[in-house]
């Protein structure tokens, strides 16, 4: 779903807060948005839970973890969040999830200070979480609970077809590769591999960085670029 052009109310723009996910798409992609909202704000970024040191949790205001965990690995991970919960109470919880364990996660980690979101929720969705954190939020997301996220502007792209190249360029630029490493790796010049990244943000109707990174974050960017 691609990011709403509606501002949001921003109840601490000084947020500090601590995000986790294997995905660079998802980690840069609220890096750049956060920045964008909020010049204040501060973010700490991990690629997985077992580095998080308990200590870094004095620091922050939300955590927002996105679980991918198997069925055989996620009692362990509940188990794990559900100690740093009960001692680090002044944290708010975001909990990015499949589908499928929306059961597990409400029976294990759902509190007063946590939330649910599905892995395609619309990005303005997850930035008034990160943002409004203790505010009246939803505790459970909407998208999750239906088993399937509504795209209210999928219409404006979904004739939007990317050329091979764009979409290479594009899905690189997802999994966290620079340009340059990319012209490297494709053995293309710089301004081709530029050129090209230009050519797709002006097919989709995006101006900058952060559209790109809300639109790959969005259920049809993900089905675009075929990410998981």
């Amino acid at each position: 779903m691609q990011e709403s052009k509606a501002k949001i109310f921003l109840r601490n723009p000084f947020c500090r807060a601590l995000v986790i996910s294997k995905r660079p798409l998802m980690r840069e992609g609220l890096q750049f948005l956060m920045k964008e909202r909020a010049e204040k704000s501060s973010l700490i970024l991990l690629d997985n839970y077992l580095d998080l040191r308990p200590e870094i949790l004095l620091h922050v205001d939300v955590a927002v973890i996105e679980l991918d965990s198997t069925l055989q690995e996620i009692f362990g991970a509940c188990d794990f969040f559900n100690q740093l919960q009960n001692q680090y109470r002044q944290v708010e919880w975001v909990f990015i999830l499949p589908v499928n364990l929306v059961n597990i996660a409400i029976e294990r980690l759902l509190t007063s200070n946590t939330a649910l979101l599905s892995l395609h929720e619309p990005v303005d969705s997850i930035i008034e979480h990160v943002f409004n954190c203790g505010g009246q939020i939803e505790r459970i997301s909407r998208h999750l609970l239906q088993e399937k996220t509504v795209n209210a502007s999928s219409t404006r792209v979904a004739n939007t077809r990317l050329t091979f190249s764009e979409r290479r360029v594009l899905r690189l630029l997802s999994k966290g590769w620079q340009l340059t490493q990319i012209a490297t790796l494709l053995e293309k010049s710089y301004k081709t591999i530029s050129a090209q990244k230009s050519s797709a943000l002006h097919r989709l109707e995006l101006k900058t960085d952060a559209e790109m990174y809300a639109w790959m974050l969005s259920e049809h960017g993900m089905q675009e670029l075929n990410l998981p």
